[in-house]
């Protein structure tokens, strides 16, 4: 009975500090695994935040030139009549949308479903103004009746767009 309990006094003290050994480097290994994990994301945002920054630019810029405004008066040529403007307005929106695609993986899917919808509003804008306006008229009707129809909307999607693409280039950095 003196050597079991002889034996458990060297063994429990021992046993105790093998496991309080064990639980700090445990502790001290998971400590270390989190702080590498830290470093490695700080290191990929490091690279990624200039490509995001980007993103919003281009995004920002597209939206800047697919407005119906803006467009008519980069488009429109004085030879045009007003089918030819609306097919060439049409045209530069989809180019524009096309070149930035790939952009949405750099902006968050609220921010890329405003620019798309946005994109389609001014789509739209431009449909419903060519319908207003006989085919053959000159582009000059038409872009009046753009630039009426843009005036009463105010082209609230694209304002929504840009304004959460600022907003969030503006958290990102």
């Amino acid at each position: 009975m003196d050597t079991v309990f002889e034996l458990l006094t060297l063994l429990i003290p021992a046993g105790l500090v093998f496991l309080t050994a064990w639980l700090f480097f445990n502790k001290m290994r998971n400590d270390q695994r989190d702080f590498q994990r830290m470093l490695i994301r700080l290191e990929e945002r490091k690279h990624s935040l200039p490509l995001q920054l980007k993103a919003y630019e281009r995004l920002i810029i597209m939206l800047e030139r697919i407005t119906p405004g803006t467009l008519v008066m980069r488009v429109n040529s004085g030879s045009m009549n007003s089918a030819q403007l609306q097919l060439e307005l049409l045209k530069a929106i989809r180019e524009e949308f096309e070149h930035n695609i790939s952009m949405q993986m750099y902006v968050s899917r609220s921010a890329w479903e405003l620019t798309r919808t946005a994109k389609d509003e001014c789509v739209r804008l431009i449909k419903i103004a060519a319908s207003k306006s006989a085919p053959d008229a000159s582009a000059m009707s038409l872009s009046k009746i753009i630039f009426d129809l843009e005036q009463r909307t105010g082209n609230e999607s694209l304002q929504q767009a840009l304004g959460l693409l600022k907003k969030e280039a503006q958290d990102k950095m």
